[in-house]
């Protein structure tokens, strides 16, 4: 008997379009990793006659400058691609998502396809950016037109990751434009995590720690190592879904540089995001591994000697304790002043929302208040934390919005998990589940979702899942059409009797 094949992780029928993309990622990274400043004319010409081909391009195949998009969005911080006009408008992100929906927009009206795709998470999702714009105009009619004028902008970058949510939901049709998706994004994450443990090597290491840790695309390395949290353990999902196969060992390398890549930033909330991507990971995958990888975290804490030597470092700093010899016992000893100044912060953020628990104090206000909340202790910083910045700023309502988004896209990504066929499907579904536990800890210790080239992905992630549960609920409305039909038959057989 001929053993039956098993079938390839990247199969026939995915994109082959992907490999100039993955050319294209790499020219990003090495722009970025040299520094390469190309002369204005130049640059506005290349960049003119390319983004017209694509353009004309995308006209018929949308799914093309949707590619470009997801592979620029990481990069977007340090390729601002603004033709030198610093206009804060005109830039390479506004320009390609324009160009994706104008191609979708277009195709779809040729095909006959309906423009907008409905999903159950669509309201949720525009209720969210709704309340999120309500905040700032209900705040300009207190701080006048100056403080609209001064963050209408920055708002829009906050939620321009949002709508990649409905343009990826809109244009990805097929299975295989699916797929070359998230193959771009495994591949983009593995490129900027070799970069960051380049740009590591690289450095001064004698210097501080502060000036030796690694920020990267993002510029700055709590952000980066979110961003490692959230995307990564795709690349650990498709290893355990494809175990069977020798070449996923493979995708090890990249997950390795990814790790390396948050051990580079020397960020505390990117360790803790790390242990809880991983046991997310592995508790949707088998009790058993994740009951193996509750006993190998628990070791390690128990043993921190096993640790490598800069998590070491990093997590003892934490908290102080005297030098002076002549103390003995000076108890639990005090935390260190990065971890202090969080904790007052926090505290202010708690009263802050006591105070405006409905609409906050307005979008990006939260830096002028809290001097006042912490008795001018800190003053003029980010609340360092996601969920009290946006119930500070927005009101709990958003807040509570945003949990449900979370929550809702977790529960529909272990629905798709279960219940798609497809190995690939699963395999990013896990994947995507484990991010969601990195980033719900994360962000606890951070504001890591205000960030286009950290949190675009995620919502990415959010819109391929919701395209793939209809892919899968039109293949389940196509099977109980075959089997009612096998059922009518069946019946029409035994009406009629055997044949004479």
């Amino acid at each position: 008997m001929i053993p039956k094949r098993k079938k390839p992780i990247i199969e026939s029928w995915v994109d082959s379009r992907i490999w100039p993309m993955i050319m294209l990622i790499g020219l990003f990274a090495y722009i970025v990793l040299k520094e390469i400043e190309l002369p204005s004319v130049i640059l506005a010409a290349v960049s003119g006659l390319g983004l017209l081909g694509l353009f004309m391009t995308g006209v018929q195949h949308p799914e093309l400058t949707l590619y470009v998009l997801v592979i620029y969005l990481p990069f977007s911080r340090e390729l601002v691609g603004d033709f030198s006009t610093q206009a804060t408008a005109l830039n390479l992100t506004n320009i390609l998502m324009i160009m994706v929906f104008i191609g979708h927009a277009v195709h779809s009206q040729s095909r006959g396809y309906p423009i907008f795709t409905g999903s159950p998470m669509n309201k949720l999702v525009w209720f969210f950016c709704i309340m999120g714009a309500m905040a700032l105009f209900r705040a300009g009619f207190e701080y006048g037109s100056s403080y609209l004028i001064e963050f209408i902008f920055p708002l829009k970058r906050w939620l321009t990751p949002v709508f990649c949510y409905f343009l990826t939901l809109w244009v990805v049709r097929e299975k295989r434009t699916w797929k070359a998706v998230v193959i771009l994004i495994m591949v983009t994450v593995s490129m900027i995590g070799a970069m960051a443990t380049w740009d590591y090597f690289n450095s001064d290491q004698s210097l501080s720690l502060e000036k030796s840790r690694i920020g990267s695309i993002a510029q700055n390395p709590n952000t980066l190592a979110a961003f490692f949290n959230y995307y990564m353990f795709l690349l650990l999902s498709f290893f355990l879904t494809y175990a069977g196969q020798h070449r996923t060992w493979l995708l090890l390398i990249p997950f390795a540089l990814c790790f390396r890549g948050i051990m580079v930033t020397f960020s505390r909330g990117g360790y803790l995001g790390f242990m809880l991507g991983t046991l997310g990971t592995t508790f949707f995958k088998n009790a058993f591994l994740f009951m193996m990888t509750v006993g190998f975290f628990v070791t390690v804490t128990l043993n921190p000697a096993l640790l490598p030597k800069g998590i070491q470092y990093r997590m003892g700093m934490t908290i102080e304790r005297s030098n002076d010899p002549a103390v003995i016992d000076e108890g639990p000893g005090t935390l260190e002043s990065s971890a202090a100044t969080r904790v007052e912060i926090w505290k202010g953020a708690v009263e802050m929302i006591k105070d405006h628990p409905w609409w906050g104090v307005g979008y990006g206000a939260f830096p002028a208040h809290i001097g006042f909340y912490t008795e001018g202790r800190v003053a003029g910083m980010d609340a360092h934390n996601s969920y009290l910045l946006i119930a500070s700023e927005m009101g709990i309502p958003t807040l509570v919005v945003f949990l449900i988004i979370l929550l809702v896209a977790g529960w529909y990504t272990f629905w798709f998990y279960r219940r798609t066929p497809d190995q690939f499907f699963k395999a990013t579904a896990l994947g995507f589940l484990g991010g969601l536990s990195a980033l719900l800890i994360v962000n606890f210790f951070g504001s890591r979702i205000d960030s286009q080239e950290v949190s675009s992905y995620l919502w990415i992630l959010i819109g391929l899942i919701m395209r793939g549960i209809l892919m899968e609920q039109v293949v389940i409305r196509e099977a109980k059409v075959v089997r009612a039909k096998a059922v009518k038959a069946r019946l029409r057989a035994a009406i009629a009797g055997p044949a004479t």
